[in-house]
């Protein structure tokens, strides 16, 4: 996992090389100055400052030899201390140059990582998004980008000192006695072995919260979308209800996992301090029995040691704190894994052009079969469809709800694949055709009208950029009857909407949308009639507009009100995924079946309400 987070490092190189710099100058600036307590120790003690034929008294003779004064300890002691200082104060700044270095790096790569996440995301299929609950996605997209990155944090920043300081203490011990340091590093072994068992413990349960917060994001996403159901059916109760689950599974997780993790901190300082008691004992004995060791060279010892115990115990619960941030990976990267649209289209052809036909030949399709189906079979949905589309054609599509009307259309813009047949745009299959050319031909006004948080004019214009005009605009919004109540926004055609538009009237949003449409100008039209939900008045401006939204263009219409679609060129009745039925309105009528059913049925329904 680790080396799959590599490549979000290698474009902040520097600033990571000015980190580790930064890193490894404090580190050894914080042993140089424990290691000066030897000639101020000697000093203190009235014995020859660098006494002893050390490699580290060696070492710090050529260092700061030429500073101590034989004969003159308050000389030596004063020039120590002035050393002690300098050091002490290069250390704090280039620990604070690698936290600001540090700190830059990992949210730099917690930037990318949330913004390829978010474009992958973007151009994940349509099909992807029917699978994975909007919580989930949610959850990854924004905390789990976010845990990521204690990853860098650990490793770049904090552990890199940490080790670097465990390198050069190390170092410095071995130059005061290896037999006392060989001592002293039993502990690495004991404490990984140790915390082995902890840390595959650990990743399970990390990844298993992981979900259950991504749940528990899941129940607000819905219940706040779906607030006027919930206090329309009086749900209130029942949604606290599932809150309050996913939340006490979320709760009882998170405390498994601190359970595991606060066991780490215990075993690290035992077995720390029993070793620390044991090098204590033997350098003792090493002091005033073999007289191998000044007591200064022991006291530095011991004091590198307990400094040592502390980087080392940061070392120790690395792989603890970032099981969090590998489990996080994990889910990111199930995402990063899916393959795109884009990786998916084989077409090579574009422009795209239309101006034979839109044919449809024995299509089949049918869902994957979902993850808890035993039987594993796919869900189908159309069955052999066939039909032909030609330019300026209105094709109206009826029948009851789950017949596989919206799935139809949902496959010309290549929103899903054919599973059997092909469909065809002038005799070339669309699957040869480039996606976004295929889709810069079809504009879709869906039933759900899908307004943004932003201008009037930025969703007219919507992923178009300055491509259109200001003038351009305000025709399109003319021609769907949109403009008037447009000027009477606070700020016109600059005014925000609010999410999801809820400021605007069920027509109002209807408009606009039809608006969209007509500044895209698309050759092929998907209409989801959604006027059975308005006003008189709003009925009569929305239809109004789609009259001009029709003119000279292919239409598929997925019809809801069969008065609608009685001038479609011709209307398919389809049923349990099978077109059951095709002609026009009045041979349809005429033949007396399905469709003749259903008029009569809501032209009564319309005579009752009446």
């Amino acid at each position: 996992m680790l080396a799959r987070l590599l490549p979000f490092l290698r474009p902040h190189a520097r600033l990571m090389a000015a980190a580790v710099a930064c890193t490894i100058g404090a580190a050894v600036m914080d042993v140089f100055a424990l290691t000066l307590l030897v000639p101020f120790l000697n000093a203190l003690f009235g014995e020859k400052a660098l006494a002893g034929e050390t490699a580290l008294n060696r070492l710090l003779d050529l260092l700061i030899g030429n500073l101590l004064v034989d004969g003159n300890p308050m000389a030596s002691l004063q020039r120590v201390i002035i050393v002690i200082l300098g050091a002490v104060t290069a250390k704090s700044v280039l620990s604070w140059l690698a936290g600001n270095f540090g700190a830059t790096l990992q949210e730099s790569v917690t930037r990318d990582l949330r913004n390829t996440t978010y474009a992958h995301l973007q151009r994940l299929p349509l099909g992807w998004f029917s699978r994975v609950k909007t919580g989930q996605i949610l959850a990854r997209v924004m905390q789990d980008t976010q845990q990521t990155k204690q990853v860098i944090t650990e490793l770049v920043t904090r552990s890199l000192l940490s080790a670097t300081t465990v390198i050069v203490t190390i170092a410095a011990m071995v130059a005061t006695s290896w037999s006392l340091t060989l001592l002293a590093l039993v502990v690495a072994p004991l404490l990984i072995a140790a915390l082995q068992p902890l840390l595959r413990k650990l990743r399970k349960g990390f990844r298993r919260t992981g979900d259950q917060q991504g749940e528990l994001t899941a129940v607000v996403q819905e219940s706040v979308s779906g607030i006027r159901l919930v206090k329309s059916f009086g749900g209130e109760a029942y949604e606290e209800g599932r809150f309050r689950e996913a939340s006490d599974r979320l709760a009882r997780g998170l405390a498994r996992v601190a359970r595991t993790t606060y066991l780490a901190q215990p075993l690290t300082e035992t077995i720390g301090t029993m070793i620390a008691v044991a090098v204590l004992w033997v350098g003792a004995r090493q002091v005033l029995v073999g007289k191998s060791l000044s007591g200064a060279d022991l006291i530095a010892f011991l004091i590198l040691v307990m400094r040592m115990l502390q980087p080392l115990k940061q070392l120790s619960q690395v792989p603890t704190t970032a099981q969090q941030s590998l489990a996080a990976a994990e889910r990111l990267f199930e995402i990063l894994d899916e393959p795109t649209e884009t990786a998916r289209d084989r077409g090579t052809i574009a422009p795209a052009r239309f101006a034979e036909s839109l044919a449809f030949e024995g299509v089949g399709f049918a869902y994957p079969a979902r993850p808890d189906d035993p039987e594993g079979e796919p869900r189908g949905v159309l069955r052999d469809v066939s039909l032909v589309a030609r330019p300026g054609e209105v094709v109206a599509l009826v029948g009851p709800s789950g017949a596989g009307k919206t799935t139809l259309v949902d496959l010309i813009p290549r929103f899903h694949e054919p599973t059997a047949g092909r469909i065809t745009l002038d005799g070339v299959d669309t699957r040869d055709i480039r996606l976004d050319a295929l889709r810069a031909l079809v504009g879709i006004v869906s039933q759900d009208t899908v307004l943004f948080n932003d201008t009037v004019r930025a969703n007219l214009a919507y992923g178009a950029g300055d491509r259109y005009t200001p003038a351009q605009i305000e025709a399109a919004a003319r021609a769907a009857n949109a403009h008037q109540f447009i000027a009477e926004l606070p700020q016109g055609y600059d005014t925000v909407l609010g999410e999801r538009g809820t400021r605007l009237s069920g027509g109002q949003r209807q408009r606009l949308a039809i608006a969209r449409a007509l500044l895209v100008d698309p050759p092929i039209l998907i209409l989801d009639e959604a006027t059975s939900a308005l006003d008189t008045e709003s009925e009569r401006l929305v239809q109004e507009a789609i009259d001009r939204l029709l003119a000279d263009r292919t239409v598929f219409v997925i019809a809801h009100r069969l008065s609608t679609i009685v001038h479609a060129d011709q209307i398919l009745v389809l049923d349990r995924g099978a077109v059951v039925e095709r002609g026009t309105h009045a041979e349809l009528l005429a033949r007396g079946g399905t469709y003749a059913r259903l008029h009569a049925l809501q032209f009564r329904e319309t005579e009752v309400g009446v």
